[in-house]
């Protein structure tokens, strides 16, 4: 639900970040809480700011019944697998499956480093190849790119990686590489991809 803007504003700007960690927000009465997680939300123009806000309070209540960051991080690295650690984040508010990955991925957990983080770029790199994944088929999309990564001499970390980070240059060398249909890219989008070659 958020983009790289999003984690600029919230994360990367650090008076930011700091007001809403788990020892400030600990510190504030659940009034001022509230007050101050919604708006370092709003300064941070991170999309739907509101609905986050909430998550962020939900998961700081559910961190804290569970004993506190350290007690949660225990409990998360001594889940007995990767689907146990996906199953265990994702019963975080706001966690879907791309962040239950997205999260351990990050910090290149070895559990992890076969997995791909299903979000918007790579939608839409699947869309150009004409390829339709519904949200319940989120383990065969991810599938998919988990075997391109290997033809590629890849893990899925390394391709997932390359397509976040390079991800105009793949949709710029697909385009002209693939047929173009009315099933594989709006009018509107072709147009856009042509006018950024």
């Amino acid at each position: 639900m958020g983009r790289a803007s999003g984690w600029k504003g919230l994360i990367e700007n650090r008076d930011n970040y700091n007001r809403v960690r788990y020892e400030a927000l600990a510190a504030l009465t659940p009034t001022r809480r509230e007050k101050q997680v919604h708006d370092v939300c709003r300064a941070s123009k991170i999309r739907m700011p509101g609905v986050k806000a909430g998550y962020i309070l939900e998961c700081f209540k559910y961190v804290k019944k569970m004993g506190g960051p350290e007690r949660v991080k225990s409990l998360l690295l001594a889940q007995p697998n990767r689907e146990e650690k996906i199953k265990f984040l994702r019963k975080f508010r706001g966690i879907g499956p791309k962040y239950a990955r997205n999260i351990m991925m990050d910090v290149y957990h070895k559990e992890f480093r076969e997995s791909i983080a299903i979000d918007i770029r790579i939608k839409s790199i699947s869309k150009v190849l004409g390829l339709s994944f519904t949200d319940a088929e989120y383990m065969k999309h991810e599938k998919f790119y988990l075997d391109v990564a290997h033809l590629a001499g890849l893990n899925g970390w390394e391709l997932d990686r390359l397509l976040f980070n390079f991800r105009d240059e793949v949709m710029k060398r697909l385009i002209g590489r693939v047929p173009q249909g009315p099933t594989l890219l709006s009018s509107e989008e072709a147009r856009f991809s042509r006018s950024k070659l």
